[in-house]
């Protein structure tokens, strides 16, 4: 019954806003009603969006900088420069350590057979012209890529700390989860049952983040106090592995790499909205541009990498975009697995223990470092929209 009125009572007001509002326009005068009444329907939406986001915004951006566990100390940038000094949060010890990764170096060999690709691809040059590099070919493009992403892996893997553990997850889930998605999108198209093949990849994304921790703790779980052995464990021939927890046998650690297996669960989940939005702007290409390119002697492979990339490059960067501002403010993935123990802590995670704690400066500095992450790359997602809009 009070869900009932509740409605009622909403439904109520919204038509009554509307009815007030019409009749307010329309005794405007005429050259001031197309101008006005705009504004006069959108202003419920902003009144609202003003009282339930920018002003609690910037109540957070303030007790950032405020003192006490309440702000009650006044302004102080001491609990900015507090955090940001402490190397749990971030790190820059072990920069050195980078350079000898084997990681690294694997990027540094794939920049070197990238090169060789792309000179083979470019062919012989023709007299007297300067010997070329063909970095747009397949396998130098994908070498390049490969390397970036290993070099990247090299820097998070190794320098600690809950920032880098962010920025860790962003390259590994949006990355991966693009990549995945945009294969996916190719094979599913060519499968004789597509519809099928795509329910069952999209299927996750049904799931909630808390379910799917849970469903994948069953592979991972190491045997133990009040926990079966995980598949993972029953198919691996050595000593068990808390693959979350970073524990193997008696004294090993896979610890950071435990990060990386919370973060497979988010890609098996986000690989799905990946693929159907890829699957969508790849259908949207003209067949008459792969027609012309196979015509010339394309290969499919040629098609896709010189035809078909090309015109999806801009639906790649929105789904990177999204991924990028989902997986900065990641929470329940590692709050259901690992609680943020075993080095796997992320921003998001912080804020939760700093309202549980009753410490608001804390959790609301937390609060602002993602804001301050996000709002970049918002910004420029917006700013490529409105650009193809217009």
């Amino acid at each position: 019954m009070t869900t009932v009125i509740s409605v009622v009572v909403a439904l109520t007001i919204v038509v009554g806003l509307f009815t007030v509002l019409n009749m307010a326009a329309d005794r405007l005068p005429q050259r001031w009603d197309d101008r006005l009444r705009p504004w006069l329907f959108m202003a419920p939406a902003i009144i609202f969006m003003f009282g339930a986001l920018v002003v609690p915004t910037i109540r957070t951006v303030i007790l950032s900088f405020s003192g006490g566990s309440r702000g009650e100390d006044g302004f102080t940038t001491a609990n900015w420069t507090d955090l940001l000094g402490d190397d749990a949060v971030i790190s820059f010890d072990r920069v050195g350590d980078v350079l000898t990764s084997r990681l690294f170096l694997l990027g540094v060999v794939l920049v070197v057979l990238a090169l060789v690709a792309a000179r083979r691809a470019a062919g012989e040059p023709d007299p007297g012209a300067k010997r070329a590099l063909d970095l747009g070919s397949p396998v130098a493009s994908v070498a390049l890529y490969a390397a970036g992403f290993a070099v990247l892996m090299a820097v998070f893997s190794t320098l600690r700390g809950v920032i880098w553990n962010n920025l860790w997850w962003v390259v590994v889930v949006a990355g991966l989860s693009t990549a995945i998605g945009l294969a996916l999108a190719v094979l599913a198209d060519r499968s004789k049952r597509e519809t099928l093949a795509k329910s069952l990849i999209f299927m996750p994304m049904a799931i909630s983040l808390v379910g799917a921790a849970i469903i994948w703790k069953y592979i991972y779980d190491a045997p133990g106090a009040g926990q079966a052995e995980g598949l993972l464990n029953v198919l691996w021939p050595g000593d068990p592995i808390d693959f979350l927890r970073g524990s193997s046998g008696a004294t090993g650690s896979i610890a950071p790499w435990n990060n990386f297996f919370i973060m497979v669960i988010m890609i098996w989940i986000q690989a799905g909205f990946a693929m159907v939005v890829l699957s969508a702007a790849i259908k949207g290409v003209p067949a008459e541009l792969n027609e012309a390119a196979q015509v010339d002697g394309a290969n499919e492979a040629q098609v896709f990498w010189r035809v078909i990339l090309p015109q999806v490059i801009g639906t790649i960067v929105v789904v990177m975009t999204t991924l990028t501002i989902t997986v900065l403010k990641v929470f329940d993935l590692v709050k259901a697995t690992t609680g943020g123990a075993a080095d796997t802590d992320v921003l998001a995670n912080r804020v939760y223990d700093g309202l549980r704690n009753g410490n608001f400066t804390n959790a609301s500095t937390y609060a602002v470092m993602i804001l301050v992450l996000v709002l970049p790359i918002a910004y420029v997602n917006i700013r490529r929209n409105r650009q193809e809009v217009f």
